[in-house]
């Protein structure tokens, strides 16, 4: 006799991931396209950048959590759905679409290095709110 597990997720839940994951690389792309233009990913805008990417993410994972309705083992699965969406829409923009990110090959390649730092810190604003949630990891 086999016991099956409930789903992780709900389908209600997955279509919002997909949403959100799609609604933040979206932003994500629009930010190094305007953000090229003031400066933000040249010298000190750049550091600059890279440091207003953690709160963001921090506050956007409460904000997928919230939600999507997510619990405490839910919370890295979850964001890492949502960023398996984002991550597979930006290689194909950047591939066959670049120009949506910008004209500038080197601010493009920048932006581009922003957006994995913030998968970075999604990920791993995903992993301390689980365990601020309580969720045992080890």
């Amino acid at each position: 006799m086999t016991h099956d597990k409930p789903p992780l997720f709900s389908k209600g839940q997955v279509i919002i991931l997909v949403v959100l994951g799609v609604a933040f690389w979206f932003v994500g792309a629009l930010s190094v396209r305007f953000g090229s233009g003031i400066g933000m990913f040249e010298n000190v805008g750049n550091v600059i950048a890279f440091l207003i990417g953690l709160p963001v993410s921090w506050i956007s994972v409460i904000i997928i959590k919230k939600v999507a309705c997510l619990n405490a083992e839910q919370m890295v699965p979850g964001v890492s759905l949502g960023l398996l969406v984002a991550t597979f829409l930006d290689g194909i923009v950047l591939t066959w679409g670049t120009s949506l990110y910008g004209t500038d090959p080197l601010l493009v390649g920048r932006g581009a290095a922003w957006i994995l730092w913030g998968v970075f810190a999604f990920l791993a604003s995903a992993f301390i709110e689980a365990k601020r949630m309580g969720y045992k990891m080890i």
